[in-house]
C-alpha cells in the first residue's frame, strides 16, 4: 500500500507521523510538497516531529516528494520563500506515478486547484481522504474536477476535533487531544458501504462490506483500495480515528463548521486566544446568534432532504411507509452552543487558524466556512445576518494590513 498526504502543515504532518508510524515498513507513506517547497529539503528528507506537553517524537521513513504548484502565485508556509511567482513543474506528477489513496490536509480554497493538478494521477479506483475545515469543497470538486460520476474515485469525509498547529517546517504541536471520525460517500455505482450496520448498543460497519474478494464483493483495486485506506485509518491509533455512517459524519462536520464559523472569524477580529472570545456578553450574543441561524439553515436543508427522499420512496407494501429520519438534536442551536463552549473551554489557550492567517497575510477559509452557511441560506429565502456580518469583516480584515501602532 502507498498512501500520498498533500497540504503538509500542522494536520498533515501529524497525519503523516502517525500513519507512518503505525504502518507495516513494506508501505509506503509519501508527503507531497509543491515543488518550491521541496526544493528546500535534502536528498534524504526529514523526519516529522510531533510535539505534545513539551516533549518531541520524531519520525523517519516518510517519503517526500514535489507535485508541483497549485497556483502561478506565491503563498505563505512553514518554509521560507524562495521565488515569488513559481512556476509548475508537470514532470514531478509524472515521477509521483499513480495515487491508490491520497489524504488532503490543504485548507479549503487549495483543495480544488491541488486536486486539478493531480487529476491524472488519480482514478476511478483511488480513494480520496477530504481532511479540512469547512464544507462546499465536495460540491466543488464533483462541478469541477469530477462531473462524470463513473470517473469519480471514492470520497472520504472528515471531522477533526485534534488541536494542533505547526512550530516549523515539519514540526507540529499536538495542543489538545481529539478524534478524527469519517465516513465514507455512498458508491457511485450502487455499492453498499454500510450494509452491515444495524442500529443498537453493537451497532458497526464492517470492511467486509466494502470488499471481500467474494463473488458477491470481487477485490478490484477500487474497493481493495478503498478498504486498505479505512483500515490504515483505523489502525493508527494515534489519530483515534473511527469510521461511521456517512449520515452521522454529516451531522458531525455541521456541528464543527457552527463552533469555527464563531470561534474563528471572532478571535481573529479581536486578536485574541480562543478562551477569550465568550468573556463577554456581546461575545456571547454573538455565539447565540451564529447558532440560531445555523440551526434554521440546517432545518432548511434536512427538510429539503427529506422531501427528495420522500419522492424517491418505492413502497414495497401497502404497510411501507416512509419514515423520514428525524431532525438530528446535535444541530439544535442550544446544542451548538454548548460544543462551542466545550471547545473553548477545550482550546482556550490556543490561537486559531484564522487568527493565524491574518497575522501572515494569507487567505482565509471564510468562504467554506461562513459564507457556506450563508449559501445555504440564500438557497432557501433566509439571510444570516450574523454570519454574513461575520464573514464581511473578515474580507475586510484581510484587506487592510495589520498595523502595531497608530
Amino acid at each position: 500500500m502507498r498512501i500520498h498526504v498533500v497540504g503538509i502543515g500542522a494536520v498533515g504532518s501529524f497525519v503523516a507521523f502517525h500513519l507512518r508510524h503505525s504502518l507495516h515498513p513494506k508501505h509506503s507513506v509519501v508527503a507531497l510538497h509543491r515543488s518550491e517547497t521541496a526544493k528546500l529539503l535534502p536528498s534524504d528528507g526529514l523526519p516529522l516531529v510531533i510535539e505534545r506537553d513539551g516533549a518531541a517524537i520524531s519520525q523517519d521513513g516518510v517519503i517526500h516528494q514535489a507535485y508541483g504548484e497549485p497556483r502561478n502565485r506565491f503563498r505563505r508556509s512553514d518554509f521560507p520563500p524562495t521565488r515569488i511567482n513559481a512556476r509548475d513543474d508537470r514532470s514531478a506528477r509524472d515521477a509521483i506515478g499513480r495515487i491508490e489513496s491520497l489524504v488532503v490536509t490543504t485548507k479549503a480554497f487549495a483543495v480544488r486547484p491541488v486536486m486539478r493538478k493531480l487529476r491524472n494521477n488519480l482514478s476511478r479506483d483511488s480513494t480520496v481522504v477530504l481532511l479540512h475545515n469547512g464544507m462546499g469543497v465536495y460540491e466543488n470538486l464533483l462541478a469541477d474536477v469530477y462531473p462524470d460520476p463513473n470517473d469519480r474515485p471514492n470520497f472520504i469525509f472528515c471531522s477533526n476535533t485534534h488541536g494542533l498547529y505547526s512550530k516549523g517546517p515539519l514540526h507540529s504541536v499536538h495542543s489538545a487531544v481529539g478524534k478524527i471520525r469519517f465516513g465514507i460517500v455512498p458508491d457511485s455505482f450502487g455499492r453498499d458501504y454500510e450494509a452491515s450496520y444495524a442500529p443498537g448498543r453493537e451497532a458497526r460497519l464492517s470492511l467486509d462490506d466494502i470488499s471481500t474478494g467474494t463473488s458477491e464483493h470481487p477485490l478490484s483495486p477500487r474497493y481493495l483500495n478503498l478498504r486498505n485506506t479505512v483500515a490504515a485509518l483505523t489502525h493508527a491509533s494515534g489519530l483515534h480515528a473511527s469510521w461511521e455512517r456517512f449520515h452521522d459524519i454529516h451531522v458531525a462536520m455541521r456541528s464543527k463548521l457552527v463552533v469555527n464559523a464563531f470561534v474563528n472569524p471572532v478571535s481573529a477580529l479581536l486578536q485574541c486566544a480562543n478562551g477569550q472570545v465568550l468573556d463577554t456578553e456581546y461575545g456571547r450574543n454573538t455565539a447565540d446568534s451564529v447558532c440560531t441561524e445555523a440551526e434554521h439553515i440546517f432545518r432548511n436543508q434536512w427538510t429539503s432532504e427529506v422531501r427528495a427522499q420522500a419522492a424517491a420512496h418505492k413502497p414495497e407494501g401497502d404497510d411501507d411507509e416512509f419514515e423520514p429520519t428525524p431532525f438530528p438534536r446535535e444541530l439544535h442551536a442550544k446544542f451548538m452552543r454548548r460544543e462551542i463552549e466545550r471547545v473553548v473551554e477545550l482550546t482556550k489557550n490556543n490561537y486559531s487558524s484564522m487568527y493565524m492567517d491574518l497575522m501572515l497575510r494569507r487567505p482565509t477559509e471564510i468562504d467554506y466556512i461562513n459564507g457556506y452557511l450563508v449559501r445555504m441560506g440564500h438557497l432557501h429565502s433566509f439571510y444570516p445576518i450574523m454570519n454574513a456580518s461575520l464573514m464581511h469583516l473578515i474580507k475586510m480584515r484581510g484587506a487592510i494590513p495589520l498595523v502595531a501602532t497608530p
